[in-house]
């Protein structure tokens, strides 16, 4: 059972993820939590790898915004309907940069609704 509540994206080009330090796009966030996000791939990730991730975001003035992190492979699989590959990654220690970026976007989406 879920312990935080999640924001999905209509559009999944809008969070970039990267794998440090080569900074090769390895696919986008599907929805993000306090402690954890979906990566959406062309390829499966390892289950209980430990990976050193960099996301990137524009802002609402249009500056990139990027925030690295440290994320454990909870999941992988693949999603029939749509041929891609699914992973659920937790956060053991978020960092101040993720949390404010979650929070950001969860005040944004309620000043929308």
């Amino acid at each position: 059972m879920r312990q935080h509540s999640r924001i999905t994206f209509r559009s999944i080009f809008r969070i970039k993820v990267s794998k440090r330090p080569e900074d090769r796009l390895i696919g986008y966030v599907g929805d993000v939590s306090d402690n954890g996000l979906r990566l959406l791939s062309d390829t499966l990730m390892e289950v209980d790898s430990t990976m050193a991730l960099r996301l990137r975001m524009r802002d609402k003035e249009g500056e990139m915004r990027q925030v690295d992190i440290e994320a454990l492979c909870l999941w992988a699989r693949e999603n029939t309907r749509t041929g891609h590959f699914e992973a659920g990654f937790v956060l053991p220690e978020p960092s101040a940069a993720f949390t404010d970026l979650v929070n950001g976007m969860r005040a944004k989406r309620k000043v929308q609704a």
